[in-house]
C-alpha cells in the first residue's frame, strides 16, 4: 500500500480530520491533503511526528511503498551534500573574510606579507639620505669583507628612512639597500608596496617633484631621531600605532 493511502487510513482510524492533524502538526490542511493523494510527501522527521501521533510505526507506514522510500533516501542523500557544500561555502567565506580583514589592517608590518598583499598599491615616494658629510656612527653597518675584517659602511642598509610619497606628506619608515650615494644624489626615490621596496634609485633634490618637496626636508638631520620619536609613542599609546604618518614642514 502506498504511503498516501497509509496515511488517510491510520488518520481516520485516529479519528482526525485533516485540519485536525495538520494543527497537530503546524501544517496546514492543504498539506496534508496533498500528502493524502500523493503530491507530495512527507520529510522523514515529518514521517516520525506522523508515526507518534497516528501511532503506528515507521515501517507499517511504509511497508510496500518502495517508490516513496526510495524518494525519502534520495533526498535525505541530498541534504546531506547540500549540508556539506553549505559548510565548505561557509568556511571558504570566513577564511576569505579573515584573509581579508588580515591584509586590510596588517600592513607596514611584514616585508614578506606586504610584498604579497594585493590590497596595497605601489608608491614612488622620496626620501633624505645620510652623506659620509652628515652621518653618525648609528647610521653605519658594521661588515665583514671576503678576509673577514668589519668594515663600517654607509647604506647596507638605510635603515628606517622617511618616505615621503606625495604632495599630502603621507610617508613612512622604510628600510631598504643602496649603498653609498653618489655626491650630488643625495636622496632616494623608492619604489615601495608597503613595507616593501622593489627598487630605489639615487636622485639629486631638483628631481624630486616639487610637490612632494613642500613636505621634506633637505637636510638628512632633521629626520635623525624621528624613528625612535615614533617608537616611544608606540610605548605611550600601545596597539595604536600608526604605520603612515604625514610629514608637514611647513613650506609652501
Amino acid at each position: 500500500m502506498e504511503l498516501s493511502e497509509q496515511l488517510k487510513k491510520y488518520r481516520k482510524q485516529s479519528n482526525l480530520t485533516q485540519r485536525e492533524l495538520a494543527l497537530k502538526l503546524n501544517v496546514s490542511d492543504k498539506t496534508i491533503s496533498s500528502w493524502e493523494t500523493g503530491r507530495t510527501y512527507p520529510d522523514i522527521s515529518m514521517l516520525i511526528n506522523l508515526s507518534s501521533i497516528l501511532k503506528v510505526s515507521l515501517d507499517e507506514f511504509l511497508k510496500g511503498d518502495f517508490e516513496t522510500v526510495q524518494k525519502i533516501d534520495k533526498d535525505l542523500k541530498l541534504k546531506r551534500v547540500y549540508k556539506k557544500w553549505l559548510i565548505a561555502i561557509l568556511v571558504l567565506v570566513f577564511a576569505v573574510g579573515g584573509v581579508f580583514y588580515f591584509l586590510s589592517t596588517y600592513q607596514y608590518k611584514n616585508v614578506m606579507v606586504d610584498r604579497f598583499n594585493p590590497l596595497l598599491e605601489t608608491k614612488i615616494g622620496y626620501a633624505a639620505l645620510p652623506t659620509e658629510k652628515n652621518a653618525i656612527a648609528s647610521d653605519y653597518e658594521n661588515v665583514k669583507d671576503s678576509h673577514g675584517k668589519t668594515k663600517k659602511i654607509l647604506g647596507s642598509p638605510y635603515k628606517n628612512m622617511v618616505v615621503t610619497d606625495n604632495a599630502w606628506g603621507d610617508s613612512s619608515f622604510l628600510t631598504f639597500y643602496g649603498g653609498l650615494a653618489p655626491k650630488n644624489k643625495s636622496y632616494a626615490m623608492v619604489k615601495h608596496r608597503g613595507s616593501y621596496v622593489a627598487r630605489i634609485n639615487f636622485v639629486d633634490w631638483e628631481s624630486i617633484p616639487k610637490s612632494i618637496r613642500n613636505n621634506m626636508y633637505r637636510d638628512y638631520e632633521k629626520y635623525r631621531g624621528m624613528y625612535q620619536i615614533f617608537k616611544e609613542s608606540q610605548k605611550e599609546h600601545q596597539g595604536t600605532d600608526t604605520p603612515v604618518f604625514t610629514m608637514q614642514t611647513g613650506k609652501y
